[in-house]
């Protein structure tokens, strides 16, 4: 499963998948570059070979199951397109795809090729999905927000245009930019019709966050988290919302990316 043929057959399908959702123009370079490597190595790969971005392909498991003698293959893949120039942006997609037939490389191919497709759609949505800061932190007047579950605490929050009609979910990752400048990193932790919630949690030093400022998610699961409210004061928090709202690398695979 290893082999340099499910290597080559890995990255056809995923630059087939990605040039099909005519967001992409992709070409294989495996050469270029040692995997896994981490981002900056992807970006400086992108960078030497004049692309705006580079993606990295790693598949993390392939099971093969035989329950009544046809082989059915489930593989796994995850995938970061670092965009190589300022603000450094990484989009992240996690896929899942399955196969069968009664012919294991056939199943194995549909399997590939079903997770290629899911790959595609998932980079060729967060490349997209694009939003701005409505209500942005107040830093005096909201309580922390805390998960009892997982014991993390989020001193700050703030509201975004994105909602479930957008495609949000709960557990997506944001990153704030202002001016085209990295200001902060969050994560979704309610969505509602016509807006959502993000507790932030790396936010630049002296960063004041504005209205107006864009949104891009890096990251959208594909099984949403099951979180409880994030506020421990809910009512307490709707009535100040209501006031201040009026102010591949596949080990081997490296792919270059072009966006049209």
């Amino acid at each position: 499963m290893g082999g340099a043929v499910f290597k080559a057959q890995v990255a056809e399908a995923v630059m087939q998948a990605l040039n099909a959702t005519c967001v992409f123009a992709v070409r294989d370079e495996r050469e270029k570059v040692q995997v896994p490597a981490t981002p900056e190595t992807i970006a400086r790969v992108g960078t030497e070979l004049q692309a705006p971005a580079a993606l990295q392909i790693i598949v993390k498991s392939v099971v093969v199951r035989k329950p009544k003698g046809d082989p059915q293959v489930t593989i796994r893949m995850e995938a970061s397109l670092v965009v190589v120039k300022a603000p450094f942006l990484v989009f992240r997609a996690l896929a899942e795809g399955k196969g069968d037939d009664p012919t294991e490389g056939r199943a194995v191919a549909k399997a590939v090729a079903s997770t290629a497709s899911e790959i595609a759609k998932q980079l060729s949505t967060l490349v997209r999905l694009r939003g701005q800061v409505l209500l942005p932190p107040a830093y005096a007047i909201l309580p922390a927000t805390h998960y009892k579950e997982r014991n993390q605490l989020y001193p700050r929050t703030l509201r975004i245009s994105l909602d479930m009609v957008s495609g949000l979910a709960v557990g997506a990752e944001v990153v704030i930019l202002q001016q085209g400048k990295l200001m902060a990193k969050g994560r979704v932790v309610e969505v509602d019709l016509g807006s959502s919630l993000v507790a932030l949690e790396e936010v630049l030093s002296g960063a004041q966050i504005r209205s107006g400022d864009e949104v891009c998610v890096v990251f959208l699961p594909q099984r949403p988290a099951k979180l409880p409210l994030p506020l421990a004061k809910e009512r307490e928090y709707k009535r100040v919302e209501h006031d201040f709202a009026w102010a591949l690398l596949l080990a081997g695979i490296g792919v270059a990316i072009w966006g049209k």
